[in-house]
């Protein structure tokens, strides 16, 4: 999906939106209530020094079809909690017919993302920053 991500870094001085819609590597549940979430950003820049991420296998890529060639990360060191459906922060990736979802990371993926997010919050590495409904 895509989704527009305010950083906890960069907090764009009060702004309720981030600056573009970008990839986000879904949605973690967060709490047992429907739909509470948080969503962690994909990005095709290499992330800085201190930075924690982890890169996306070219095998996953092209299984979501993500455009370019270029590498793509998960950020782990910051993540937006949110409510889905319904979220105002979400944007459609095609609009006819509209779709929202690249499609999934494989479960094997998904532990390598899970495993390392899980050491980043006993650590405190990962912030978390809650959007307004």
């Amino acid at each position: 999906m895509q989704f527009r991500f305010r950083c906890y870094r960069n907090p764009d001085h009060g702004a309720e939106h981030g600056r573009k819609a970008q990839p986000a590597c879904v949605v973690v549940p967060l709490t047992g209530r429907a739909g509470d979430v948080v969503l962690f950003p994909l990005t095709t820049q290499e992330p800085a020094a201190g930075r924690l991420a982890v890169r996306v296998p070219e095998t996953e890529r092209r299984r979501l079809r993500l455009r370019g060639a270029a590498a793509n990360w998960v950020l782990l060191d910051e993540g937006n909690r949110d409510v889905l459906p319904g979220s105002f922060h979400v944007e459609p990736i095609r609009h006819d017919p509209p779709s929202y979802a690249y499609g999934a990371f494989s479960a094997a993926f998904m532990r390598v993302v899970l495993r390392t997010l899980a050491a980043a919050l006993r650590s405190g590495q990962t912030r978390v920053v809650t959007r307004e409904r």
